[in-house]
């Protein structure tokens, strides 16, 4: 459910209005470290890609700002949660699609969910519903890469995140991976994406707390 904002005593209703005119977004890619998240999904048999959008959309849905929409009549409020709508290969087209998994803020359903959403597309072909209060996320696990963004006509109606990681990459030990986060300025500025990042990486850094 969309909760509406009360303009009267919100303290960013300038900052809103301000960026909503100018329809400004903004990226920003850093290099996440993984070590410890990939060791705890090899001791425990887990997939990466469930796991680590179980963590990212955990991450998103802590921080208010990345939950914003607009109602039919353009007044701003937040979702309660959002739920992650990912990108996946179809191994008979080769060509993107995408799937969407309820987000449930108990590691092991959401987990189950979406490995069970991802093998019956890979399998059957079978689709799932979108929805509104989404978050988009999508990898590129074929390579890293250092910057990206994207490039809409118009960024005005979606207010939340856009995420996208790369390949991980191992040296001496140590392994991280490419992370963008790219979102509407109205929404969030860039002292509210150290947070989800201080919130990803907590989770990233300390999996068996998670990831349960």
């Amino acid at each position: 459910m969309l909760q509406i904002i009360d303009p009267a005593s919100w303290p960013r209703r300038n900052t809103f209005a301000e960026f909503m005119e100018l329809d400004c977004s903004f990226a920003l890619t850093r290099s996440l470290p993984v070590s410890a998240f990939l060791r705890h999904l090899r001791d425990n048999g887990l997939r990466f890609y469930p796991s680590f959008t179980w963590a990212a959309t955990a991450a998103v849905n802590a921080h208010k700002e990345f939950r914003m929409g607009l109602d039919e009549e353009g007044r701003p409020g937040y979702y309660d949660v959002v739920h992650p709508e990912y990108t996946v290969l179809d191994p008979r087209t080769r060509n993107m699609d995408s799937l969407n998994t309820p987000f449930d803020r108990e590691f092991s359903r959401f987990y189950a969910a979406m490995t069970g959403d991802l093998d019956r597309f890979r399998l059957e072909g079978v689709h799932t519903p979108s929805r509104e209060n989404s978050i988009l996320l999508s990898c590129v696990p074929w390579y890293s890469y250092t910057g990206l963004s994207f490039h809409m006509k118009s960024s005005r109606s979606f207010l939340r995140p856009m995420l996208i990681w790369g390949k991980y990459e191992e040296r001496e030990g140590n392994a991280s991976l490419p992370f963008t986060i790219q979102v509407h300025h109205a929404a969030a500025d860039g002292y509210h994406c150290h947070l989800l990042f201080q919130t990803l990486e907590e989770i990233l850094e300390h999996p068996e707390q998670f990831l349960v």
